[in-house]
């Protein structure tokens, strides 16, 4: 099966930076307008692509992917560039960004250094597809201004390339200093002196509380995530609201209870278990790391009676969610 990129909500806030219609994007790629509904829609990477062309013929002027990249370097929160600004040095971040990258989309980012200093190369995670070169453009500039806002500093890459001639407008070519070279592939080097830059906006502490989720998510979308973390994460999800039943958590994985139930049962657990683990995990969490009450994080495990809560946390540790508490509290103090 072909994978999927979400699209919608990267459409949406492109078409309002560059004051386009996304119905009139939609119809240039022979897509219905109403997947604008969709909470987030999702298309393969041929039409992924098509689709970036299509916004940039609906704009239809010069400078689009400087719009872009400025807009998206100081606008809204995606999680590869976040993990770049915790990082301790610009190569540090570069790297990490190149392991996040296939969050955002059909992208594979990969980073080198030798004596002429750090290049970072994205290619379609496709290689039979060639991605635009507007899309390559916006993608330098973006980078490098991220760079230059973690760093503080004007820093600007000694070299870049493009898959095929592209057109720039005066503001890039003053932006980046000379015009891309046409090699094939899209790539940006930074000096090494450069590459080795403090970020200012690193933090090791931030970085550790955050890492879980991206790994999630990058386990997501690359497929490599079992289907009892998956459960996990919709229950985690799931529980205070109170919808958390198997049947509840198959609708939101969009598998039939039969085809969950086979799952878990090779992965050598079951959904009971799961939920057991999940609810012990976060009430752990709670009890150590909030100053929630009891009955909060009764309703927060979806527990309909505190009671239910209580038997169910002596199961797990022996003792009564207040004594854990008492315990934990305690040999803190200690």
């Amino acid at each position: 099966m072909a994978t999927r990129y979400p699209i919608g909500a990267y459409l949406k806030q492109i078409a309002a930076i560059l004051d386009v219609s996304p119905v009139r994007i939609l119809r240039r790629v022979g897509l219905s307008e109403t997947l604008l509904d969709e909470d987030d829609f999702s298309v393969g990477i041929e039409t992924y692509f098509r689709l970036l062309d299509a916004m940039a013929l609906e704009a239809d002027r010069p400078g689009i992917e400087m719009d872009l990249a400025m807009a998206y370097a100081h606008g809204p929160f995606i999680p590869p560039i976040f993990a770049f600004s915790c990082a301790e040095t610009l190569s540090l971040g570069l790297e990490r960004l190149s392991v996040f990258k296939p969050i955002v989309g059909p992208m594979r980012m990969d980073v080198t250094r030798n004596d002429v200093g750090l290049t970072a190369t994205l290619q379609p995670s496709e290689p039979s597809i060639q991605m635009p070169c507007g899309m390559g453009l916006f993608e330098i500039l973006y980078i490098t201004e991220c760079a230059r806002t973690f760093t503080g500093t004007m820093v600007t890459p000694v070299a870049t390339t493009l898959p095929a001639p592209h057109e720039l407008d005066e503001a890039c070519l003053a932006y980046l200093g000379r015009p891309p070279q046409v090699t094939g592939v899209v790539s940006l080097t930074f000096s090494s002196e450069d590459a080795d830059l403090p970020l200012i906006t690193r933090s090791a502490s931030l970085w550790e509380t955050l890492e879980p989720g991206f790994v999630e998510q990058l386990e997501a979308r690359l497929g490599t995530t079992s289907m009892a973390g998956r459960v996990k994460r919709a229950l985690t999800e799931a529980l205070a609201g109170g919808a958390a039943s198997v049947d509840d958590i198959a609708r939101r994985l969009n598998v039939s209870r039969r085809s969950l139930q086979r799952r878990l049962s090779e992965e050598g657990t079951s959904f009971q278990e799961l939920l057991n683990q999940t609810r012990f995990e976060m009430s752990d969490r709670y009890l150590k790391e909030s100053g929630l009450s009891l009955p909060e994080i009764s309703n927060l495990l979806g527990f309909r009676e505190l009671s239910s809560f209580y038997r169910a946390f002596q199961s797990w540790t022996g003792t009564t969610p207040g004594a854990y508490r008492s315990s934990v509290s305690d040999g803190g103090r200690r």
